[in-house]
């Protein structure tokens, strides 16, 4: 008789464990009062969260995120980045049951402040730590890095979360070659993936940025991001009965897998995609006197997709089998979220 895994005994750990990337496992030295930042930013700040969601995000403990992913920052490149990691996890998390007309308006209206505008003294602290982050970003990166920033901020929204709410109503997942489209944006990676620049102090150009090979690394370090997060937020999903956009469960759905298969199978898509970026940035190397910016922006965004899986392992609570670590959304705070 075949074996069965149950949903209660799936470990993440087992199949992405610690250390399991090929470079540094890191933490930023300013990690504690990172926590104290976020804790009050959380309780001064994000007012329309209620009690038990703001608990919640406190023991996710979101900035060790921040740490884990970038820990060569300054104290003060790193404000901004924290403050951005609350921000986005704390918009992704609340505009769950959202309107597409509510999801748009946040969109515009978040990249309007990125641009420059200011918030409204009726605007909750999604909106005013926008405008705060700006500020404090514009202070010490250049005007082509806060572009790319605002583009990146822009089009996750709008390819990424505005596109996956018909699935999500409907109830029904994508295919996977269409899901593997839409992973690449809804996982919200791309704005993180421009902290690293800040870390080398390497800005890559838009020439090089618009590079094939290094468009296809880009994409193929979000997906990497993307099939890491899918495969330690299962605890989170399954409990929740009702998630479609995770990699495990549309394999499921599309070979009729058990949850032991597809998350084998899950685990083998990561790693061939994690084979390919470091192929390619091995093979190719004809970017010139802009050799040395390529290299350390995979360095550093390597040292980022270590530091996650060091926060999915050891730091939070947020993906707890049961879904009791995550601040699901709450119809009574919904009204003045957006």
């Amino acid at each position: 008789m075949q074996y069965i895994m149950k949903p209660e005994e799936y470990n993440s750990g087992d199949y992405l464990p610690l250390n399991y990337y090929p470079w540094p496992n890191l933490v930023n030295p300013h990690i504690e009062q990172m926590g104290k930042d976020m804790d009050t930013w959380i309780d001064n700040d994000y007012t329309f969260l209620t009690e038990i969601q703001k608990i919640r995000y406190k023991k996710m403990r979101l900035h060790a995120c921040t740490a884990c992913m970038w820990p060569h920052l300054t104290y003060d490149q790193v404000i901004p980045c924290n403050r951005f990691m609350l921000q986005y996890v704390v918009l992704d998390d609340q505009i769950e049951h959202s309107s597409p007309q509510e999801i748009e308006h946040l969109r515009m209206r978040c990249t309007a402040i990125l641009r420059g505008e200011q918030p409204t003294p009726q605007e909750n602290a999604l909106y005013r730590h926008m405008a705060l982050l700006r500020d404090e970003f514009k202070a010490f990166m250049p005007g082509i890095w806060m572009e790319r920033f605002i583009d990146y901020f822009y089009i996750t929204i709008r390819y990424g979360i505005e596109l996956e709410h018909p699935y999500k109503v409907a109830n029904r997942p994508p295919s996977l070659a269409l899901f593997k489209v839409l992973r690449e944006y809804n996982v919200l990676m791309l704005p993180y993936l421009t902290f690293g620049e800040i870390e080398s102090g390497l800005i890559l150009p838009e020439h090089i940025i618009e590079h094939p090979v290094v468009k296809r690394m880009i994409t193929l370090l979000v997906r990497i991001i993307a099939w890491q997060n899918d495969i330690h937020s299962l605890p989170k999903e399954l409990a929740k009965g009702t998630e479609i956009f995770n990699l495990v469960l549309v394999l499921q759905q599309e070979y009729q897998l058990s949850l032991e298969d597809a998350s084998a199978e899950a685990l083998r898509i990561h790693n061939e995609d994690l084979a390919e970026l470091l192929a390619l940035h091995k093979e190719y190397r004809e970017f010139g006197e802009y050799q040395a910016h390529v290299d350390q922006f995979l360095y550093y965004s390597g040292i980022g997709i270590q530091g996650v899986n060091t926060f999915y392992l050891q730091e939070t609570e947020r993906y707890k089998h049961g879904g009791t670590g995550f601040a699901w959304p709450d119809a009574a705070s919904k009204n003045s979220l957006i």
